[in-house]
């Protein structure tokens, strides 16, 4: 049941005269007067439902409200004022059917909307440029970064997925608008009225993905991320734990059973998360820990032998993958949410696309790609990463 008192999302064309006034009129048979407008949505109260009509007329100037005098000589017509849409339009509503309509010629109807014509071809080049801005702003910004692919595959997810959208839809309704105002113009300067009613409800679907898109980004940029698959945020990604505390079934990892022959291991972290351009990523971390039989205290542990953090991608196309490759086998230092690694040097190998390997004091690091598929290890033991490239084609087969 919907409030007394609520908001509802117009449709997103506030140019298509007749698909907002059919919306408004198919409102009021449904119970829901309308007591004002704001830039995106219609304001009601709950009553019994009703027969009107509802009819939008042009600004023909900067105003919030019409004249005193309009609002009475309409009155008198058997029309009262139901709102202004700001910047675009007057609202008004008759519950009489037999009282006049407001426009009786549609050349006149047409003049009326010279103002808001001429606002509407300004707002569009506005928005265009503004959206052509951001855009090209998110490119500079995106080229001008070391690691500009794997940063966005360590955001919050679906966020290229949502801007794109939105940009797409911001487009779509620029030129819809455009196209609305020039059939509408042409069809009342050649004396055509309006056809009322009006199909609007894709016309409600654009504007309800028009808010979810730009909430969404809105919340992603408020909220931030930690650069890491298995951060704490809402880029971090999502447990894959087994109840029984290993990883669930495909996922990808180095083995230090495997690796090395560990008799007892411990998998301590396990998650998985899914991106645009990276249908599933993978971030493990295994333990291997001492086998042999000692006296322990309560609450100690067995001795960690060796460790191995395997970070898997499996990207949308190959040359992503390379691009993702060409970025982890960089320098990185060392920040909050990241593990820092030294340069990689490429090591010959026939099993794989590349074997890329590196080490830093105690840990050895290697990437390794075959097709659109790449492995990340931060590995600290005993095995040579260089010599384990059959191994880890045997993990991206």
């Amino acid at each position: 049941m919907k409030d007394a008192e609520y908001k509802e999302l117009r449709p997103a064309n506030v140019y298509d005269v007749a698909a907002n006034e059919s919306w408004l009129e198919d409102m009021a048979k449904q119970g829901y007067r309308l007591k004002g407008m704001t830039g995106w949505s219609g304001i009601f109260e709950k009553a019994e439902p009703f027969s009107c009509r509802y009819r939008m007329q042009p600004l023909s100037k900067k105003e919030k409200h019409p004249p005193e005098e309009t609002v009475e000589g309409y009155r008198e017509l058997g029309w009262e004022y139901a709102g202004t849409i700001p910047g675009t339009f007057h609202v008004w509503r008759c519950e009489d059917p037999a009282a006049p309509e407001l426009d009786t010629d549609p050349v006149v109807q047409g003049m009326g909307y010279r103002y808001l014509r001429g606002k509407m071809q300004r707002s569009a080049v506005v928005d265009g440029l503004l959206l052509a801005v951001l855009v090209a702003l998110y490119v500079w910004a995106f080229a001008n970064t070391s690691t500009p692919l794997l940063d966005t595959l360590e955001a919050i997810p679906g966020r290229i997925l949502a801007g794109v959208a939105t940009g797409c839809l911001i487009v779509m309704l620029i030129a819809c608008e455009v196209r609305s105002m020039r059939r509408l113009l042409r069809s009342l300067n050649a004396g055509i009225p309006l056809d009322r009613p009006r199909p609007y409800r894709w016309q409600k679907w654009m504007a309800r993905g028009l808010l979810a898109g730009m909430v969404f980004i809105w919340l992603t940029m408020l909220l931030g991320n930690i650069r890491a698959i298995d951060g704490g945020s809402l880029s971090g990604g999502w447990d894959n734990m087994g109840r029984d505390g290993a990883p669930k079934d495909g996922t990808v990892y180095v083995d230090l059973a495997d690796l090395e022959g560990a008799a007892a291991t411990e998998i301590w972290r396990s998650r998985t998360k899914f991106q645009e351009l990276c249908p599933r990523m993978y971030r493990t971390a295994q333990l291997s820990l001492d086998s042999e039989e000692e006296e322990l205290q309560p609450g100690d542990s067995l001795p960690v032998r060796a460790s191995a953090e395997t970070t898997y991608y499996r990207m949308l196309t190959e040359g992503l993958a390379r691009q993702l490759t060409e970025e982890l086998t960089r320098r990185r230092i060392a920040s909050f949410g990241v593990d820092g690694h030294p340069v990689l040097t490429e090591v010959e190998t026939d099993a794989l696309d590349g074997l890329w390997w590196g080490e830093d004091r105690y840990y050895q690091f290697a990437v390794a790609r075959l097709g659109r598929q790449v492995l990340f290890v931060q590995y600290e033991g005993d095995s040579d990463l260089r010599q384990e490239g059959a191994y880890f084609a045997s993990l991206l087969t």
